[in-house]
């Protein structure tokens, strides 16, 4: 019989045990270049392993690597289910034209990389991109090796050619056909030959994202390609922040890696919290320093632009400034809670629908169903995750299919809340 009380277990992020029981819960999956060869420790290029502690990582993709530092900014900001799609130590990133290559892969690359994010049924995935980097600001400054940028948000105002766009639109394929998801992304680092910004500074980084120079339309109906989706269809599945914070010790064999763009913090705080309730002011753990935070002033510029910012809260704690997505600020899915609410609804009408495919569309079955779908809306609701529901369902017969249609009115959250002071003597 276990003695009463608080068990505490200390986590050692680079020797920690690998666990048989895995954990519940959601799946997070980062994608990023390795910097071994393919086939290292086992696991191929753009295959999907999850990753259980450091060592392994820095065995199979390389001590320093852009998957290794995606793995301890997750561990570092609290991410627990990690999946990890190592991409070719040669990947090459066209940020103009929005393009991944490598010369040791066939096939497309990019399309490879979500093929396999999607076969682990993935809850969030964070393209990796990073923050500002030491090669940055050295000094005296050797042309040609700053690090690669990786995925970032602010690549190019051409839709078609945005990574934001590119990855909203997998994600949401991710999402009809298998699982609801997100993608969270950061945005390009400050380049400087200063690692401290000046105020001018962080005013004029911010300004770029917000100016539209490197951005997408984010209202834009217009289709794209042969995709079938504009930007304001795939927005809602993408999170975008900007920022650039250092992790606690975050560095290998004294090795800086400088910072992180602020994703993973992201994740971890919707990893961490239910749909219902929204991220917005959620504390940011395990920090150690913040290359800027804005002003409130550029906080609401960069929320009037869908971009999520960190800030330094009244309790002088790094905190979420706003929990928005990555869409026109008219949209309904702005809200990041909305759109997570949404997706919870939608799954729960998964989950209870499930057992009915290949059942007889007779009365008993029917009501059957109908049932099922009002029980589980209906414990949405006690939640507190919907304020009310309708739903009805249409059978067609010549297609074999039921189509259920859902009305759902979401919780709203509490994003200001006014002190009125006044003063009676």
């Amino acid at each position: 019989m276990a003695i009463p009380g608080v068990t505490t277990t200390i986590r050692d992020r680079f020797y920690s045990v690998s666990r048989s029981d895995i954990p519940t819960g959601p799946k997070v999956v980062a994608i990023a270049r390795r910097s071994t060869a393919d086939g290292t420790g086992n696991i191929a290029d753009v295959d999907v392993v999850r990753a259980t502690n450091e060592a392994d990582v820095i065995t199979a993709f390389g001590d320093g690597s852009d998957i290794h530092r995606a793995y301890v900014e997750l561990v570092t900001a609290g991410a627990e289910r990690i999946y990890l799609v190592p991409l070719p130590s040669n990947t090459v990133f066209n940020h103009t034209n929005g393009t991944l290559t490598s010369s040791s892969f066939d096939g497309n690359l990019f399309d490879s990389a979500f093929d396999a994010a999607e076969s682990v049924v993935p809850d969030v995935v964070m393209p990796w991109g990073r923050g500002g980097h030491p090669d940055d600001w050295e000094d005296p400054a050797t042309p040609g090796n700053d690090a690669e940028y990786g995925f970032h948000a602010d690549n190019s105002s051409s839709i078609s050619a945005n990574w934001a766009f590119q990855v909203g639109n997998k994600v949401k394929q991710i999402s009809l056909n298998t699982n609801p998801c997100l993608a969270v992304m950061g945005v390009k680092p400050y380049m400087s030959t200063a690692e401290k910004m000046t105020p001018g500074n962080v005013t004029s980084h911010l300004d770029a994202l917000t100016g539209g120079a490197n951005t997408p339309d984010l209202s834009s109906t217009s289709l794209i390609g042969d995709t079938g989706e504009s930007m304001s269809s795939v927005g809602p599945y993408v999170i975008v922040v900007a920022a650039e914070v250092k992790p606690v010790n975050y560095s290998s064999n004294d090795v800086d890696f400088g910072y992180s763009n602020g994703a993973a913090n992201v994740v971890a705080a919707l990893t961490g919290t239910p749909s219902y309730q929204s991220i917005v002011t959620s504390p940011i753990y395990n920090i150690e320093s913040m290359r800027y935070s804005p002003a409130r002033a550029k906080k609401v510029d960069l929320s009037n632009a869908s971009i999520n910012s960190l800030i330094i809260n009244f309790n002088r704690v790094p905190a979420m400034g706003d929990a928005i997505t990555f869409t026109s600020v008219n949209s309904d899915y702005i809200r990041i809670t909305s759109k997570r609410i949404i997706d919870d609804a939608t799954k729960v009408i998964r989950q209870v629908c499930q057992k009915f495919i290949g059942q007889p569309s007779n009365m008993q079955v029917r009501n059957s169903m109908e049932t099922a779908i009002s029980s589980g809306l209906r414990g949405m609701q006690t939640l507190g995750a919907i304020l009310a529901h309708d739903f009805s369902v249409t059978y067609v017969p010549t297609q074999n299919k039921a189509v259920v249609d859902l009305v759902l009115t979401p919780a709203f959250e509490l994003k200001n809340i006014e002190i009125q002071v006044a003063i009676n003597l």
